[in-house]
């Protein structure tokens, strides 16, 4: 019984497919040989039965690159070439497959991976013989990877198939490659400096991202700030369309940690930044830029606004919404001249596309500033830049 017919028999296949439809099913439709899933099912058969051998990876050196100078015509006419010099020379192979694109893979039972060394290169001799196709004669190479068959699961030849393959093409391509120790350790290297690398990564992602958040609140810090005003919204040509942004300063602050204490004033920080957080949306950029102070950026404050004094409604309606919130925590604030308990002034300055996020905030801040002097605290004050036109 052939190691298919076993394998079919194992997988417990009760009817025998007729000849046109085992044809169909197993065949590769370009060079005629078996598919990958033959040679994953031949695979699996071999192991349940404990048959030993080899599998032999074989792989065409560059063929992308044959492919966009000839076109996928000649590729394919070059694809059937090698299929045929292969299953000349592979006699032995109890299955030969094209399993992927350019890629071939033969299955040699009862033999040693010396023996199997030896066939595979006795395949890449054969192919550096002249390929003779209606484009022309072509000369191409092959690279093969090697491991035994013996007491492995079929996912873990391919992987080792693969290994000794890729160490092939490392090498300069055009040789053969077996899955031995050395080559095993320096995939175990590999798989470790990846690991490491990996692990750097992420901790460099970490490291970067506490770097920009306020170690008090968790809101983005006055570097994320600065390094959104700097690269992702505003400065030199790179504007922004269609955003608003609102200042916000906590109302007699210094007052606060001098009666309350400091401890008192971090709390009253945090409660701030939640109540800020909580009102904005998932899209907005929420900062503590120092202090008592925090910024937001309203990035398109209406959605699908039909004008600029639309979106700047919609800006000073988010920023009511952040004040009232920041009142309702009902923090008592005795020393405070604006209310009995905490309350914050913003100044929300929007414009119309053009403007750069640089100067809305610039502008929210002096407009908040101002009302703290004028006396106007724990309200909103707006202000809409004139239309902003490029030099030139």
């Amino acid at each position: 019984m052939s190691l298919l017919a076993r394998c079919r028999r194992w997988l417990g296949i009760a009817a025998a497919p007729s000849v046109a439809e085992t044809r169909r099913s197993h065949a590769d439709d370009l060079t005629g040989l078996s598919n990958r899933t033959v040679m994953h099912d031949t695979l699996v058969a071999a192991l349940h039965a404990g048959v030993g051998g080899a599998v032999v990876t074989l792989d065409l050196d560059n063929f992308k690159y044959f492919n966009d100078r000839h076109g996928h015509r000649a590729g394919d006419e070059l694809l059937r070439a090698v299929a045929m010099r292969l299953r000349e020379t592979l006699v032995r192979a109890s299955c030969l497959s094209r399993t992927n694109g350019d890629q071939f893979v033969a299955f040699l039972p009862g033999v040693t991976l010396a023996d199997a060394m030896r066939k595979a290169q006795d395949c890449i001799d054969a192919m550096r013989e002249p390929v003779t196709l209606a484009s022309g004669t072509e000369i191409v190479t092959l690279s093969a990877g090697v491991a035994t068959l013996a007491g492995q699961t079929v996912d873990e030849v391919w992987r080792a198939c693969d290994a000794a393959l890729h160490a092939a093409k490392a090498r300069g391509r055009d040789r053969v490659v077996a899955f031995d120790d050395d080559t095993r350790r320096i995939v175990a290297s590999r798989r470790d400096l990846a690991s490491t690398v990996l692990e750097l990564q992420e901790r460099n992602r970490a490291l970067r991202e506490e770097a920009r958040t306020d170690a008090l609140t968790g809101l983005r810090n006055r570097l994320a700030l600065d390094e959104l005003l700097h690269t992702a919204a505003g400065d030199g040509e790179r504007r922004v369309q269609a955003t608003a942004v609102a200042f916000i300063d906590v109302d007699h602050f210094g007052n606060y940690n001098h009666v309350h204490g400091d401890a008192a004033g971090d709390d009253a920080l945090k409660a701030v930044a939640h109540a800020i957080r909580a009102c904005a949306r998932e899209a907005d950029f929420v900062f503590r830029k120092g202090g008592e102070e925090f910024v937001v950026v309203l990035d398109n404050p209406i959605d699908n606004a039909v004008d600029d004094q639309a979106g700047n409604n919609a800006a000073v309606a988010a920023a009511e919404r952040i004040r009232s919130a920041v009142q309702d925590l009902a923090l008592s604030h005795a020393a405070s001249s604006a209310a009995s308990v905490v309350t914050v002034t913003i100044g929300v300055a929007s414009g119309p596309p053009g403007t750069t996020l640089r100067q809305l905030l610039s502008a929210a801040a002096e407009k908040a500033m101002a009302g703290k002097v004028g006396e106007q605290r724990n309200q909103v004050h707006a202000v809409r830049l004139r239309d902003f036109r490029t030099p030139g």
